[in-house]
């Protein structure tokens, strides 16, 4: 039995928009609804493959020109539209450190390769500090579009082998049930050692996520629909919904994905459309065909395209979350967006016979928009550039000292107040639009950390290499960040400065809680180095929001972990001092700095706030008395609030990190806290 409309293909449309769009306003509502996405997948792999299929079976041929003259005049109008509105406005809506990577993931979006950008920025999409652009909901499409590239050929390769076999329809259903289902099992094989292997590549490539659109396809060659076994198709169809709502509500953030977690979407998807129009005892057809329904199954394009739009552009003016009665608000702004749209921009030019039955033109149309919109792109870049020339400009007025007298920066704070601003200068150092460039030595030169798979840990070196005097600075990128300021000192005094640099790991014998590599076995190894290096000093420091996990040592995670490795480091003779981490950041602190270039101090949060798992280095030091701990508070924060900018200067290059410009201005009083010589 052939069947053209499928209500029960709508309905899955509007259920995964609809837990996809919940998700992005409230995902404690639906902490698994991002699996939207996957169902969408199948469905689009199922619906493609049977168009092509219908055509191959009727004419022995495939049409890639007219298919892919169809998806551009069905995907590119709606898409395009969003791309040049969020374009537009991005100047006026968006802080303008965001602009060139929004104008960069516009151009991605255009070209349908957001999601590779998205693999290239290393962003785990479900728990991440880097901040969403109004375009990173374009992952899940260009994924789509690369499948409409594959498919048809793959489809055209496997008509040609059908036909050269000579052995009649049966032998097209073989070819491309071998030729799906070898794509599939390499996909899926795929995705699950990528998800293993703690990849954020994982959520965003095409190679991880084609699984999910060629079972669709898979479904698309094997179905036969049928009016018979009534009561066991309305089962399965029961089974598919409760697959989808059990994920939905089951699987979280922190939950590996795709992997084979993504089977429970995928599959649920699967037995829907298999299951076909059910009636009767079970049957969800009076949901199905309600009108609402199948009303939001016609605008989910839209919808999917506005919703994520207009929620980062919520949350940037709002500065915060939307609440319940916000998020409705929104909600309820998407769908009018999404009817204009569907009625307005999408049916229209979707189905005018100018376009529809003149394929060339519709392909020369789609081109010609394209490379517009992909020209649009430069507005917010060329428009941040300038911006940016003007404060690089100010930027080299600031002159830090690494001198005790000086003017900008941790000196600002040296008298038990902050000046935010001196001199009257309303000049910031460094630039906040590239703050993120100003950085440390270690990192300047390449400095990283080792493999797990070597013996030892890799280790830098500056100053002197033949001085007798040895200062070791030791622990995670927050220890790195002091690196500049350290590397000078050893200059000056003669010493020679080894660098021991693990990312996310605090120089400790307890774990990380947040980490599945061994952090323990890197400071084993570090510990061992030390042993045949016997440093005069050792010099540490931590990012402050760590947590450890808890190991029944009896104490608070974290402190026995700190206070054994601080004396095992003593007992080598080797004077420690630890540097307390430093006060939390505001979030998207350069970007509030930026909108407030001239008051950066309404950018301060509440000391109170700031002040994050602040006492476990005193708790760790109490049981490691010979430990001695330098805290920098003070040249961060004032009696109530911490500042993000100090003296001209701005404190930090990202979420917690500080400015290299802002190290070198701590310079001084971290040279008066260690000693020249180590007797």
């Amino acid at each position: 039995m052939t069947r053209r409309f499928l209500p029960e293909v709508q309905a899955l449309r509007a259920l995964a928009v609809a837990l996809v769009v919940i998700y992005h306003l409230r995902p404690d509502v639906i902490p698994g609804g991002y699996i939207g996405v996957d169902v969408f997948f199948v469905i689009s792999g199922f619906l493609i493959t049977g168009h092509m299929l219908r055509e191959v079976r009727a004419t022995g041929r495939l049409r890639l020109g007219h298919f892919w003259a169809n998806r551009a005049r069905r995907i590119l109008p709606a898409s395009l539209l969003v791309v040049a509105v969020v374009l537009l406005t991005t100047p006026i809506l968006m802080p303008i450190t965001d602009w060139a990577e929004i104008s960069r993931q516009g151009l991605a979006s255009v070209l349908y390769v957001q999601n590779w950008a998205l693999v290239g920025n290393a962003v785990d999409y479900l728990a991440s500090d880097t901040a969403a652009t109004p375009f990173q909901h374009f992952w899940s499409l260009a994924v789509e579009e690369q499948f409409y590239i594959l498919w048809p050929l793959v489809v055209l390769g496997a008509a040609v082998v059908a036909h050269r076999s000579r052995r009649g329809p049966r032998a097209l259903t073989v070819a491309l049930l071998v030729a799906f289902g070898v794509l599939v099992a390499a996909s899926f094989v795929w995705n699950l050692i990528t998800v293993t292997n703690e990849d954020p590549a994982a959520y965003f490539a095409t190679t991880t996520r084609l699984w999910e659109l060629g079972a669709g396809g898979l479904l698309a060659v094997t179905i036969r629909y049928t009016e018979r076994f009534r009561l066991a198709r309305s089962a399965l169809a029961l089974a598919g919904f409760g697959a989808i709502a059990v994920g939905a509500l089951a699987l979280t953030a922190s939950t590996p994905f795709p992997g084979t977690a993504a089977l429970l979407p995928v599959l649920g998807t699967v037995a829907v459309i298999a299951a076909g129009r059910t009636s009767g005892i079970g049957s969800l057809s009076w949901i199905v065909d309600r009108a609402p329904v199948q009303w939001l199954g016609n605008v989910s394009y839209s919808l999917y395209l506005w919703h994520f739009p207009a929620i980062v552009w919520f949350t940037e003016y709002a500065g915060g979350e939307p609440t319940k009665l916000e998020s409705l608000g929104l909600l309820g702004l998407m769908l009018i967006a999404a009817h204009a749209s569907y009625t307005y921009v999408e049916q229209p030019l979707r189905s005018t016979a100018w376009l529809k039955n003149h394929d060339p033109r519709s392909l020369g149309l789609a081109a010609t928009t394209m490379a517009l919109a992909c020209a649009l792109t430069l507005v917010p870049t060329l428009r941040a550039a300038s911006v940016e020339r003007e404060w690089d400009a100010l930027a080299d007025t600031v002159d830090v000292s690494t001198e005790l007298g000086g003017t900008y920066g941790a000196a600002a704070a040296a008298d038990g107040t902050i000046d935010v601003l001196t001199n009257g200068s309303t000049a910031i150092r460094p630039n906040p639009i590239s703050a993120e460039d100003d950085t440390e030595i270690a990192l300047r030169s390449s400095c990283e950390e080792s493999d797990l798979s070597t013996e030892s840990s890799q280790v830098c070196e500056y100053g002197d290499p033949t001085s007798d005097t040895v200062v070791a600075l030791i622990g995670d990128s927050h220890a790195r960040m002091l690196s500049t300021p350290l590397v000078n000192l050893a200059e000056e005094r003669g010493w020679r400065l080894l660098g021991f640099y693990h990312n996310s790991c605090p120089f400790s014998y307890e774990e990380r809680d947040l980490r599945a590599r061994s952090c323990e076995l890197l400071n084993e190894r570090t510990m061992a180095q030390l042993a045949e290096v016997r440093p005069d000093a050792v010099v540490t420091s931590y990012l402050g929001e760590s947590e450890f996990r808890d190991t029944d040592t009896g104490m608070e995670p974290g402190v026995k972990g700190f206070a054994n490795i601080w004396n095992e480091v003593h007992e080598l003779g080797a004077r420690v001092y630890v540097v307390k981490a430093v006060p939390e950041a505001r979030e998207k602190a350069q970007a509030c700095v930026a909108r407030n270039y001239d008051h950066p101090e309404r950018c301060a949060i509440d000391r109170e706030d700031a002040m994050v798992n602040r006492d476990l280095v005193d708790k760790a030091a109490a049981r490691a008395p010979y430990a001695n701990v330098i805290d920098l508070t003070d040249f961060f924060c004032g009696p109530e609030k911490c500042e993000q900018v100090v003296g001209n200067v701005l404190v930090y290059r990202d979420t917690s990190h500080i400015t290299d410009s802002f190290a070198l201005s701590l310079q001084p009083y971290l040279a008066q806290a260690i000693p020249a010589q180590f007797p």
